[in-house]
């Protein structure tokens, strides 16, 4: 598990120190496709233990609505078992109200939604991915537990909406 180790004066720098400093990296190695609005764990980003402690946590996210704008996505950072403090992730991505393609996304989004709330991004019908980071310095864990990111569809509609290859969660405790 990846910890800012504590180094100090004298401090051996060890491959164990070393490794230390390497942060929890999760990736999605296959895309995913629902049509509901119900939230529910990606199955390939869930159970990733968290620690008591303090944690730096982003979310690279990538995905696409096949032949509708309608969907949109969202997305929640849910804690099982464990208890954390429900900190605010910054967003960066396309806003709720965009219906262009990824290149061209209008409005942008960068705002703070707590975790447990759904941070929701809009789409323009296509198979181009689109992108977004979610990222807090402040994930504070005081009973361990587990990390999953719950997605789907923000409006149900037939049309596939779609998590790629290559989301990914990356993790550093950097507090005990």
């Amino acid at each position: 598990m990846a910890k800012y180790p504590a180094w100090g004066v004298g401090t051996d720098v060890s491959a164990t120190n070393l490794a230390l400093c390497v942060p929890d990296i999760y990736t999605k190695a296959s895309a995913l496709s629902r049509v509901n609005n119900t939230l529910s764990n990606d199955p390939e980003l869930v159970s990733i233990p968290l620690g008591v402690g303090t944690w730096h946590i982003k979310l690279l996210l990538f995905w696409c609505t096949d032949t509708s704008a309608t969907p949109d996505f969202k997305t929640r950072w849910v804690i099982t078992t464990g208890t954390w403090n429900n900190p605010l992730r910054a967003r960066f991505g396309p806003g709720s109200g965009n219906t262009a393609a990824p290149n061209a996304v209008t409005p942008l989004q960068c705002g703070p939604t707590a975790a447990g709330s759904d941070a929701v991004y809009g789409t323009a019908a296509g198979t181009t991915f689109y992108n977004a980071t979610e990222e807090s310095y402040n994930v504070v864990v005081t009973v361990a537990g587990t990390l999953s990111l719950q997605w789907a569809q923000n409006t149900t509609d037939a049309t596939n909406t779609t998590i790629q290859a290559g989301t990914t969660f990356e993790l550093r405790q950097i507090a005990a």
